[in-house]
């Protein structure tokens, strides 16, 4: 059984594996400050960056009551997945966490997979940005790009209202692409950094996938999931891709990543730096 047949989206396929906007990076280290919602605070270091779109690596964020969604099945007769029900802790500490920031009807928006500590144990979700308080000053880094941006729009495939990437440049240090439903992330991701003409190179993302299986330990044999891509992902010619996933029953599954073996589900989002 093919991953078509696993999960069916209510629309026609996209035509292309990927969209990518080509585009210039830089980091920059921002302190989101305690007390403040977290979109907020991102919205606030976006500006202050003025950039167009970026990635924000939330590790070490302390969090206090915040809200979050896990994976969860579609009941409405029309989406191949969805969300469970809401989710609230008192507080919890982000260990490893990604947040794809760009812009919905134009204002400030970001998607944010984390794996945090709370009273409730490890956790992996996904985070209301609008329902996250911070409890203490953050520095965290920013990876802000121009050039191209992330913006939410309606997706015909999949009905769901996700990133897309927009514009794009010539030449520059960095990309930011989106990965289409039923396409190998691991060999579509590959296919996009060969065509980057980076040496070397960083990678960032976060999505869903139809299943997960690793170099080693146990596979995920879900096909629907909350995924995050692991800090040590990189570019040399050849891509390593570590991942963290969770499924509806808040199993948690990580490891490099095997290609041809995990389409995507709904979404994946990427930024890619390159390195020297």
């Amino acid at each position: 059984m093919n991953s078509r047949e696993v999960i069916r989206h209510p629309g026609p396929p996209a035509p292309e594996p990927y969209s990518v906007a080509r585009g210039t990076a830089h980091q920059v280290s921002v302190t989101l400050p305690k007390g403040a919602v977290l979109m907020q605070a991102v919205a606030d270091a976006m500006e202050a960056a003025g950039c167009d779109s970026g990635v924000m690596v939330m590790d070490g964020l302390q969090m206090g009551p915040f809200d979050f969604v896990m994976p969860g099945h579609s009941n409405d007769g029309v989406h191949a997945a969805w969300y469970s029900a809401t989710h609230s802790r008192t507080s919890g500490r982000i260990e490893a966490g990604t947040a794809i920031i760009g812009k919905r009807d134009g204002a400030w928006w970001l998607h944010c997979h984390a794996v945090w500590r709370s009273e409730a144990g490890t956790e992996i979700g996904h985070l209301l940005p609008d329902a996250v308080t911070l409890s203490a000053d953050c520095e965290v880094t920013l990876i802000a790009f121009s050039g191209g941006a992330f913006d939410v729009s309606m997706n015909a495939e999949t009905l769901f209202p996700i990133f897309h990437p927009t514009g794009g440049a010539a030449q520059g240090n960095a990309l930011i692409a989106k990965v289409n439903p039923h396409h190998d992330i691991h060999q579509t991701l590959t296919t996009i950094l060969q065509g980057s003409g980076f040496a070397h190179a960083t990678v960032y993302g976060i999505g869903s996938l139809i299943g997960a299986v690793f170099a080693e330990g146990t596979p995920m044999a879900s096909p629907i999931s909350e995924v995050l891509i692991a800090p040590q992902a990189r570019w040399d010619g050849a891509l390593t891709l570590p991942m963290i996933c969770v499924d509806p029953a808040g199993d948690r599954f990580s490891g490099e990543i095997s290609a041809g073996t995990s389409p995507v589900c709904v979404t994946f989002e990427v930024l890619v730096l390159e390195t020297a």
